[in-house]
């Protein structure tokens, strides 16, 4: 019976031990999962932050695409003015079409 007695403890310290063990190995996880968590979120961050910029700097650059092509619109376009001349009674008319 006193091996039983000891083979008992032995086998409680060692649940013991194990218990420790698995109480340090989890928080040993859970530092880890933390800093991955905050290292994602930290990454989400910036590239939440890049994709803000790049829509901004497209944004700017779509409308300086348009300053610039109504510019050369305005540059390249000219009026044409036909005119026709009539004789009424002697009297010269000017119709203008724009």
């Amino acid at each position: 019976m006193a091996t039983d007695k000891t083979e008992f403890e032995e086998n409680a310290e060692q649940a013991l031990m194990t218990l420790e063990q698995l109480s340090q190995t989890l928080e040993v996880m859970t530092c880890v999962v933390d800093r991955l968590k905050n290292h994602l979120t930290r990454q989400l961050s910036l590239n939440a932050e890049l994709f803000q910029d790049d829509a901004e700097k497209v944004r700017q650059a779509e409308e300086a695409e348009r300053v610039e092509a109504a510019r050369q619109l305005h540059e390249e376009s000219l009026v044409v003015e036909i005119t026709q001349r009539e004789m009424e009674d002697g009297v010269k008319s000017k119709k203008v079409v724009h």
